[in-house]
């Protein structure tokens, strides 16, 4: 990434609902502890931008077509973007570091993602593989998070995300699974049009961005501060992913909407609320630690502890 800061942005989805409103003010606020980029916020609803961030978030309009998609608005990121590198993350991310390290490992790509390339039935079955195959020739795809992705302005990012959307077109006859059995994930689509155009991801070892699979109460996180530390389970474990060390530090947690309303994310809420409030970080650290993590913590340690009658 070069100093040309005006080149660069982020940008996030908040349709339908004002709740996912609320959740992208917080991952802009988050964006803004930590970067000097401006954060555009796509939306069909009104709402006021408080008022120390006015010149620093900012709304674009979303059309009643692509609202209406849902999820799969995801599919026009491209008809969003507002500057010539972007990343696109999603409302229900928080932000620990500087994106300008996401920026750079971007670059020379025009669409990229934190992911690994895989042969395709790892990701979705034999039966899907096949017909990916018969209808890409592809036998590899890239396996990601479809909560970030960085976008350059150009001629090849159209033809991309206008394969895609080609693609989605035959959604459910090409076997993709539809989330809640209703909105199209953009990542299948996605990815077949990245492999057809020779784009690669970034590395997803945790270091750019990461959901709670591993580690879903991870015991260092601190929006303010930037501290961070998410943990892999052992070798064997349901739930260890091997191309993850033991231990990582992601610039982006992806919560997930089942994870909005629970810990850790309401402790990362109650920081950003703190600190516009003009509270110092150490205060805020120090009430969020006693009267939201101390507490949650306690609960799920007796949870995990058997009972002795």
């Amino acid at each position: 990434m070069t100093d040309d800061t005006g080149k660069y942005s982020v940008i996030t989805f908040a349709t339908n609902k004002i709740a996912y409103v609320k959740f992208a003010l917080n991952c802009a606020k988050s964006i803004l502890l930590h970067n000097d980029l401006p954060v555009y916020i796509v939306s069909d609803l009104s709402f006021p931008i408080p008022g120390e961030y006015k010149d620093k978030i900012f709304i674009v309009p979303a059309t009643k077509e692509h609202a209406a998609l849902g999820i799969g608005i995801k599919l026009h990121i491209d008809e969003y973007v507002q500057t010539e590198h972007t990343l696109f993350i999603d409302s229900d991310c928080i932000c620990f570091g500087d994106l300008g390290e996401i920026f750079s490992a971007c670059e020379g790509m025009d669409i990229s993602v934190a992911g690994n390339i895989v042969p395709t039935a790892t990701w979705c079955g034999e039966e899907q593989a096949k017909t990916i195959k018969q209808e890409f020739g592809i036998d590899k795809i890239i396996r990601f998070n479809g909560g970030l992705y960085y976008t350059r302005k150009s001629a090849l990012t159209k033809i991309i995300f206008d394969k895609a959307r080609q693609i989605a077109e035959k959604y459910d006859d090409y076997g993709f699974q539809r989330i809640r059995n209703k909105w199209i994930n953009e990542e299948g689509p996605l990815s077949i049009a990245m492999m057809l155009n020779k784009q690669k991801p970034i590395a997803d070892d945790g270091r750019f961005m990461t959901d709670l699979f591993t580690d879903a109460r991870p015991s260092r996180l601190n929006v303010l501060t930037g501290e961070r530390l998410l943990k892999n389970h052992p070798d064997g474990h349901k739930k260890f992913r091997p191309w993850y060390p033991e231990f990582y530090k992601p610039i982006i947690v992806h919560f997930g909407g089942v994870n909005l309303k629970s810990f850790p994310y309401i402790s990362q809420y109650a920081l950003l609320k703190l600190n516009s409030l003009k509270i110092p970080a150490w205060l805020s650290t120090m009430l969020v630690g006693l009267f939201i993590n101390f507490p949650y913590k306690t609960y799920y340690w007796l949870s995990n502890k058997p009972i002795h009658l």
